[in-house]
């Protein structure tokens, strides 16, 4: 497949921060059409829809997975052929291998860089051949560029409102039980995944803790309607402090979303 013959992109990506990202960064740089899915069920219901010359899919989501998402996709005579790369933070080798294995044809790291982002998926559909680079207008780039630190503005608003609303779950689950868990863990993975994206390693780094917590106390007894232990409790409070403490040491997140544009995010 050409490079220049890629018409439309199906993203499947539950941050919609994220999703504004690649999509300025397809549309603007390579004239791409791009579409958004925030699940896999949705993704495969607008794959059969829309028919992409690409899926590009990040690897946790909300219900099925990527993964379980590109299994079904492979299970349909319409949809079997349709390339498939993964963007993710999950790229250990061991990883990236089962990826590969279950038919995607390559995984792009978290945090990338939205500039090289087309050269990087043609590079992928074509790798039989040399890869060949966009030469793209500066115009183009001074919008992606906007529109990064458009989305990384939003994504610091967005987790503001978030650690207001992990406090309370967390609250709760002390007395209503682990059940009320699902959705902190949810809005932790989403700012693990997000900060490291655009480029706030701390602030990932504090929404990756308490995403591991919550996942340990879910998985920590059958009962979900049991109440998180006070010292389980107190652990997951004090690392939302963190987060909050983070964010507050944000400072100026439009100059962040630039530097994550030259590929210095951390």
């Amino acid at each position: 497949m050409s490079a220049r013959k890629i018409q439309s992109v199906l993203y499947v990506e539950d941050d919609p921060d994220i999703c504004e990202v690649v999509r300025a960064a397809l549309c603007l740089i390579a004239g791409v059409e791009v579409h958004t899915a925030g699940s896999g069920e949705q993704a495969i219901d607008l794959a059969y829809e829309l028919r992409p010359d690409l899926v590009l899919m990040d690897v946790m989501m909300p219900g099925i997975d990527g993964p379980a998402t590109l299994e079904r996709m492979r299970e349909h005579a319409l949809l079997a052929d349709i390339p498939v790369v993964f963007l993710t933070a999950k790229v250990l080798p061991a990883e990236v291998a089962h990826l590969l294995d279950l038919g995607a044809i390559g995984v792009i790291s978290k945090p990338f860089d939205p500039l090289k982002l087309c050269d990087e998926l043609f590079a992928l559909l074509n790798k039989a051949d040399a890869a060949r680079g966009l030469d793209a207008a500066p115009a183009a780039l001074s919008q992606v560029r906007e529109q990064v630190s458009s989305a990384t503005d939003s994504f610091i608003r967005r987790t503001s409102d978030d650690i207001v609303r992990l406090r309370a779950i967390i609250e709760r689950a002390g007395h209503e039980g682990r059940s009320v868990l699902v959705e902190a863990q949810r809005i932790a993975h989403s700012i693990h995944g997000a900060g490291a994206m655009f480029g706030f390693a701390k602030l990932s780094a504090a929404g990756g803790a308490i995403e591991r917590l919550v996942e340990s106390a879910i998985a920590g007894t059958a009962n979900s309607g049991s109440a998180l232990e006070p010292a389980a409790l107190r652990q997951l409070l004090n690392c939302t402090e963190e987060l909050a403490r983070e964010i507050e040491a944000v400072g100026q997140p439009t100059e962040s979303g630039a530097e994550m544009c030259h590929g210095r995010g951390g």
